[in-house]
Formats: C-alpha cells, sequence, structure tokens
C-alpha cells in the first residue's frame, strides 16, 4: 500500500523538499512543503508547522500482484535486509514496471487503465514521485562522478587530465537534466494537487474535496 504525505489541515500534498533544493540529497522531512504553490505546510493549532498525515492512495491493487509486491517490498525495504548492491535489481525491476507502463498508457488501453478521475490522479502522482526521484538521481550521480575524478590513480598525467575534463562534461550534462526533472517535478506536482481534488469531488457520496481514506499521523 503507497502513503502519500498529505497536509491534516488542507488536505493537499505536500513534499519535505523546497523547490530549489529537490535535487540534493537532503531529506530532513522538517519542513515540508505544498506541492501547489511550494508554500510551507500549514500550521497546526499551537502554530507550529503540521506533521503530515500518511493517507493511503486509494487506487486498489489487483490480488494476483500481492505476492510480487510484497517480495519486492520485502527486498527493498530501508528497514530491512536492505544492500546497496541490489542496485541492478531495481534498475531491472523498474524497467519491467516501464514497460508495462508504456503499454497501459497507449491509446487504446488506457482506456482500459485510467477509467476514473481517481485512476488518473494516482498515475499522476506516481509520475511526479519518480521525476523528484529521478532529479536526485540525475545530480547524485553527477557528483559521485566528479569524487571518482578526484580519487582517480591513473598511470599518464594526460589521460588523468582528459578523464576529469570529461567527467566534468558528463556532471555538467547530468546536472542540467536534473535541473529540467526537478522543473517537471514542480508541474507535475501542481497537476496532482488539481487532479486529487477532481478525483474526491467524482466519487459517489463525496460532499468536499477531502479524501475520505484511512489516516496515520506519521513522518517519512
Amino acid at each position: 500500500m503507497i502513503h502519500l504525505p498529505i497536509c491534516p489541515v488542507c488536505n493537499e500534498p505536500v513534499a519535505d523538499q523546497p523547490a530549489t533544493h529537490w535535487t540534493n540529497a537532503y531529506r530532513g522531512g522538517i519542513p515540508w512543503w505544498h506541492l501547489a504553490d511550494n508554500s510551507p505546510i500549514c500550521p497546526a493549532a499551537d502554530g507550529q508547522p503540521s506533521q503530515p498525515a500518511l493517507v493511503a492512495d486509494p487506487l486498489p491493487v489487483d490480488s494476483q500482484t500481492n505476492t510480487w509486491l510484497d517480495d519486492m517490498s520485502r527486498l527493498f525495504a530501508v528497514d530491512g535486509p536492505y544492500d546497496p548492491a541490489r542496485l541492478a535489481s531495481a534498475i531491472t525491476a523498474a524497467e519491467h514496471l516501464n514497460r508495462w507502463l508504456h503499454t497501459a498508457t497507449g491509446p487504446f488501453s488506457a482506456l482500459l487503465t485510467l477509467p476514473t478521475p481517481s485512476d488518473v490522479a494516482s498515475l499522476i502522482g506516481h509520475l511526479h514521485r519518480s521525476t523528484r526521484l529521478l532529479a536526485r538521481v540525475h545530480a547524485q550521480t553527477g557528483s559521485y562522478l566528479l569524487d571518482q575524478a578526484r580519487q582517480a590513480h591513473l598511470a599518464s598525467l594526460d589521460d588523468n587530465e582528459r578523464q576529469s575534463e570529461a567527467i566534468d562534461d558528463i556532471r555538467a550534462w547530468l546536472q542540467d537534466a536534473a535541473d529540467s526533472l526537478a522543473q517537471s517535478a514542480q508541474a507535475s506536482g501542481v497537476a496532482w494537487t488539481s487532479a486529487r481534488k477532481i478525483a474526491a469531488a467524482s466519487r459517489p457520496g463525496a460532499s468536499s474535496a477531502a479524501d475520505g481514506t484511512d489516516r496515520q499521523e506519521g513522518q517519512q
């Protein structure tokens, strides 16, 4: 089950990184920022910044994939048997999911994949989170390559200089990509906020734009 950090006061999605620092590695949890306008999370009754409510994404998962999802959760759990060497496994799993999303969003299959506003909102939310993650990955990969250049031990000074120049170029390209992805994430975050409101209003018996799913108070 996917749980989304939502402002408990205005019921809008929030993130723990402001727009200008989405590509860095910091995830302190405070402050939280609304995706719609990059404003800080609404204050609680005591005037202090609220803690986000973790709201379950209403998109149902078909029962046939439950076992696979449980296995993936255990394989990549941060508090479980985590191993950074599983990067290849994560990339392989992502490739399979990318292939499925490519098929599912085709001109004909999309009619079956996205039959309700809630389905559309869930997919936009996934795109936002994935794009923000990709921005961070691009930026951090570029920084790591730069560290490699500083620590390189090559036999030839000329080779060392050429490699350093090449890695500097790669880092610049990756940073450009990270900046573009961060801007895309901001735009999709605004779209997601609006899509959630439309989905909530279109549910049977909805009296307001508030999400009716169960909440669990907490921090990421």
